[in-house]
């Protein structure tokens, strides 16, 4: 039997536990440990086996040296890293990717992209000097920046799965759940407010959920992109929103920085419809949901920074 499972698991199959129904699980599905519980470091890992007082301490550090780098880039006069550190130190971050070697993993890079994304996240140069743009002939700076506000084609597809990555979450809460929903509103058959429309968001309520991705450093992302993004958003709907609300409709954005940290209204949404999936499932909690779905975004907002950079960059 392990030699069948080996060579399934070598051929693309999956991991699937074994031995005979217990309770909600199988015989043998503890046989192998849950995602990052043997690595200490894994954002994934668990809490419980490791020293409280050395983990704090640790955090403290780490805290503080983030703090000392931002501040120099702000005392430097070098904005895009300070802006950048400031978001990739936000809780709801999520970098598991990094970790994601498997290559079936839903949060695994695809190796080219794994490199820019993780240069990119560094602040690593992609060159001496800077460079003409390949997708709109201005200028490139050297860090890769200007490529977050750029590359139009692949900043959608981006957009494309980080939608799909909500969705997947959604989709526990409501089976009901759609995507690119059209005529919400007679007055205006060819709107298209929700890139997923569901009933798990809130109670008595539909919601028309539109995601949206903000870098830092675009022209009008004032002194928190994210916010900025909303409130545009908002604005771009504004006079069809009574109309919606009529017919018990909620238009919300949900809106992440192109380096992964999320609004505050992100949170509640994510947080609201991860609660709703357990409650579904029978869970005892929301956080492993909200966890994995958190990894599927991070990870899709961590390969639409590279394929966009990789778009802008001269052949």
């Amino acid at each position: 039997m392990a030699n069948d499972r080996l060579v399934a698991i070598s051929n693309g199959g999956r991991l699937e536990a074994v031995g005979a129904p217990v309770a909600a699980g199988q015989a043998g599905a503890h046989l192998l440990g849950e995602v990052g519980a043997e690595d200490a470091e894994h954002p994934a890992s668990s809490q419980s086996h490791r020293p409280q007082l050395q983990q704090a301490l640790s955090g403290l550090v780490d805290r503080d040296c983030s703090d000392k780098l931002t501040a120099q880039a702000d005392a430097e006069g070098r904005l895009p890293d300070a802006r950048r550190l400031r978001d990739l130190k936000d809780t709801t971050v999520s970098s598991e990717w990094l970790w994601a070697v498997d290559p079936r993993s839903p949060a695994a890079l695809e190796p080219d992209a794994f490199v820019s994304a993780v240069r990119l996240r560094l602040g690593a140069g992609f060159a001496l000097e800077p460079l003409l743009c390949r997708a709109c002939r201005r200028v490139l700076d050297p860090g890769g920046s200007h490529a977050l506000c750029c590359a139009p084609g692949e900043s959608t597809r981006g957009h494309n799965d980080v939608r799909d990555a909500v969705f997947d979450l959604v989709h526990l809460a409501d089976a009901t759940a759609e995507k690119e929903v059209l005529g919400l509103l007679e007055a205006a058959p060819g709107l298209r407010p929700a890139d997923i429309l569901t009933s798990a968001a809130s109670p008595g309520l539909t919601s028309a959920l539109d995601v949206g991705i903000a870098s830092p450093d675009a022209a009008h992302a004032g002194a928190d992109c994210a916010e900025a993004m909303r409130v545009r958003k908002r604005a771009v709907y504004s006079r069809f929103l009574p109309a919606l609300e009529a017919e018990g409709i909620e238009y919300r954005p949900l809106v992440w920085s192109c380096w992964g940290r999320e609004h505050p209204d992100t949170t509640a949404t994510l947080t609201q419809l991860a609660r709703q999936a357990a409650r579904r499932r029978s869970m005892p909690d929301h956080i492993r949901l909200l966890q994995r779905a958190r990894a599927q975004i991070g990870a899709a907002l961590a390969r639409r920074a590279a394929a966009m950079l990789r778009a802008c960059m001269p052949g």
